[in-house]
């Protein structure tokens, strides 16, 4: 998963602003997904094969930090702000299906 394509997938064509966040992010969020599904996502050769849900899902992650969306509360007298730091349950339903289960012996 590069780079162009989570900024086509976001909407950030044609700039570089957010290259080194996006540079930093990607690779965490891919981590993120492949330890909530207990699943490496690898073909029969080896090779890292991310599925459609879980590019969402990475592309979704990095909008959300990016922008005002995570905003809960806001004050307008010496100014404050609140954010949600954690995804929405519905970024997660986009890799839902890709989860293994793992037992433990």
């Amino acid at each position: 998963m590069t780079i162009e394509e989570i900024k086509a997938m976001i909407g950030l064509t044609g700039t570089t602003q957010h290259d080194t966040y996006l540079d930093i992010m990607v690779p965490m969020l891919v981590e993120r997904a492949k330890e909530y599904c207990n699943n490496a996502f690898l073909d029969d050769m080896g090779v890292e094969k991310l599925p459609a849900g879980v590019k969402v899902f990475v592309a979704k992650g990095c909008q959300f930090n990016m922008n005002k969306s995570g905003l809960k509360s806001r004050s307008m007298g010496t100014v404050s702000y609140s954010y949600e730091t954690d995804f929405p349950i519905s970024y997660y339903k986009e890799i839902q299906t890709y989860r293994k289960v793992r037992f433990k012996g």
